[in-house]
């Protein structure tokens, strides 16, 4: 490998990100000697970028978090609850919410496990272990991508959820205008 192409792969998987809270020390990497010192010679820089990265990351998570839950509690959960309400058929609607409420509680786990095992990486001395810093950065790239994954499905459940809403109309006002005749 290049060095140009590892020093590459390895701000790549400083940047990004994944979980589970595997002891990644336990799978250590055989690197090479040239890619040991192309990380103890950009530990500085690199643990900068992880520590913005956490920290970006972390306020992108509230953000997002209070956006997604409130798509559920102010807006799935009470127009559900007010079409039951008035006796009306919702059970795609709520199949729908049902989905995005359990991929709402992935993603919650899953960020939780990406951030911890970012922390773990953060706390690695790259210059006295950078295999274990790089094997901690893999395991969080990994985590990242998860959390990503999971705000796919979220947004594909809100696509959802929209065409649910859209036929749920089609029917009512099919049902208004039958009602008027």
């Amino acid at each position: 490998m290049s060095k140009k192409l590892f020093i590459i792969c390895f701000v790549l998987a400083c940047v990004l990100g994944s979980i589970p809270l595997v002891k990644a020390l336990a799978q250590t990497t055989p690197l090479s000697d040239q890619q040991i010192t192309l990380i103890k010679d950009n530990c500085v820089s690199s643990r900068n970028t992880l520590n913005q990265l956490h920290v970006s990351d972390a306020l992108l998570r509230v953000n997002m978090g209070q956006v997604y839950e409130s798509m559920s509690t102010k807006l799935m959960d009470k127009f559900d609850s007010r079409i039951s309400y008035n006796s009306l058929s919702n059970s795609d609607l709520v199949a729908v919410s049902k989905e995005y409420v359990s991929t709402l509680d992935e993603f919650r786990l899953d960020y939780i496990a990406y951030e911890a095992q970012l922390s773990l990486a953060l706390k690695i001395d790259c210059e006295k272990k950078p295999a274990d810093f790089y094997d901690a950065i893999s395991v969080a790239y990994k985590g990242r991508n998860q959390v990503h994954d999971d705000v796919l499905k979220l947004n594909q459940h809100i696509d959802k959820y929209q065409l649910a809403l859209d036929k749920f109309e089609k029917d009512y006002q099919a049902i208004a205008e039958g009602s008027k005749k």
